[in-house]
């Protein structure tokens, strides 16, 4: 008899991208019966029209395996977005991927985000404006999924302007994208509180740079500039910054924690603040830190350049 802890639950939102991937459904007696076997997909509409049982499972030992082949699938359409030209379609399901993605942050599941992030490197994102259309879209609901996602976008905007090669540019996407992946170990209440933390909560939430780099490191990415943005993204050139008080800190990780600043001064997803305007951001808070020496003056004189092309 097969044992309840093989089986999870098939998460909904990738039934339609299993093929390799067996579904199965479970008797009243506990016994899991196959549902779907290899190599065939259960179809959009079957899934749309509900016309399959209201509870599937995978076994255990698929998960990362249905995460990859899902991520694939929402890969082929946000390209298919992306060449559309439709702004929101590609926010959309952009958001899809990475939510599916962050649901599952460890090695085998994070690596397939760079196919993700090479989408917008390539040559017709670039031509189609998709990148300066996704900053421009504005989300009234926040999450960390959002705000990451708006990081990215600002990242390869800048890298773009800076005439990156596109190794760099993907890499920069991708620390844009992944540096608050330690979010994911913090308490809900914690990430969502409508008012301002308790110095215990505050100290926990600083904990999501070293949660971010142990999840990263282990990870099978080849560069580890990435990790190490999540570990840096709050330092300050100064040794103001937490973790570690460095003072030494990689370009990337400047750039994408000087961002981060700016997406989270700028834009409405705040529980415990309203947004401030771009321009009182740039000009009277992220340039006080750059007077006072936490920031880089010519990162962030580029910076104010990439967001306004």
């Amino acid at each position: 008899m097969n044992t309840v802890s093989e089986y999870i639950g098939a998460r909904v939102s990738q039934l339609s991208f299993y093929s390799d991937i067996p579904l199965y459904t479970k008797a009243q007696n506990e016994i899991y019966i196959l549902y779907k076997p290899h190599g065939i997909t259960l179809g959009e509409m079957r899934i749309s029209e509900g016309l399959h049982p209201k509870e599937l499972y995978i076994k255990q030992s698929d998960k990362i395996a249905g995460l990859q082949e899902a991520q694939k699938g929402f890969n082929k359409q946000l390209e298919q977005d992306v060449r559309s030209g439709n702004p929101a379609k590609v926010k959309e399901t952009l958001v899809a991927v990475v939510q599916e993605t962050l649901a599952e942050p460890r090695s085998g599941s994070l690596e397939g985000i760079s196919d993700t992030v090479g989408i917008f490197v390539s040559g017709y994102s670039r031509e189609s404006g998709v990148i300066r259309n996704l900053i421009d879209l504005a989300s009234k609901d926040y999450s960390s999924t959002l705000h990451s996602i708006n990081v990215m976008a600002m990242a390869l905007n800048f890298a773009f302007h800076m005439q990156s090669p596109p190794e760099e540019v993907k890499l920069l996407g991708l620390c844009g994208l992944l540096h608050d992946v330690g979010k994911t170990k913090i308490k809900g209440d914690i990430l969502t509180a409508p008012r301002k933390l308790t110095d215990d909560e505050f100290e926990e939430m600083r904990r999501h740079t070293i949660y971010g780099y142990n999840i990263l490191n282990d990870c099978k990415f080849d560069k580890r500039e990435i990790a190490g943005c999540a570990l840096d993204h709050h330092e300050k050139i100064d040794g103001s910054g937490y973790p570690n008080r460095k003072t030494r800190i990689s370009r990337i990780s400047q750039v994408i924690g000087m961002i981060d600043c700016y997406e989270a001064l700028t834009n409405d997803d705040r529980p415990y603040r309203s947004a401030i305007e771009a321009y009182e951001a740039l000009s009277t808070i992220i340039v006080k830190d750059v007077k006072s020496g936490k920031f880089d003056e010519k990162l962030y004189t580029q910076l104010i350049i990439s967001l306004g092309n």
